[in-house]
């Protein structure tokens, strides 16, 4: 049973970024878009570890952020950050956290936040050693608008 759950929340997670990639979504594959990261989520909640709820809670985010779901952006990107600086999981995931938190923040126009969550971003992604890593995080701080 855990298998194909896990089998459907990486599915689930790999048609999110899928839908995310696409230009010119339809208001359809919005909706698809987001329902599949909550379903992404909702699997990983049922048998994950901190790294994939983080993970789920950041894409929810970040869905969120892309659709202007300015309150459940906040909700998610939090959420990912809270379980993130508690939990022992690899600081480009809380670097990742943090950008979620600039990006949700951004849809928000909350300025001086974005600034302060992209900064912290920033200095988590100093102590990663994995270059790819780093650029993979330091690509996503780059689309966050200003």
């Amino acid at each position: 049973m855990a298998d194909e759950q896990r089998k459907l929340a990486v599915g689930m997670f790999n048609a999110t970024w899928a839908l995310i990639d696409t230009k010119d979504r339809s208001p359809e594959q919005d909706r698809e878009m987001l329902t599949a990261a909550c379903a992404s989520r909702q699997l990983w909640g049922n048998i994950g570890g901190p790294e994939q709820l983080v993970t789920g809670d950041w894409q929810v985010a970040h869905v969120a952020s892309l659709l202007g779901h300015t309150a459940l952006a906040l909700d998610f990107a939090t959420a990912a950050y809270s379980r993130a600086a508690v939990s022992e999981v690899p600081d480009w995931l809380k670097a990742s956290a943090c950008e979620g938190l600039a990006r949700a923040h951004a849809v928000a126009g909350h300025s001086q936040e974005r600034d302060a969550w992209i900064d912290r971003a920033r200095q988590l992604l100093a102590e990663v050693d994995d270059a790819e890593d780093r650029e993979l995080i330091e690509s996503q701080i780059a689309t966050i608008g200003n």
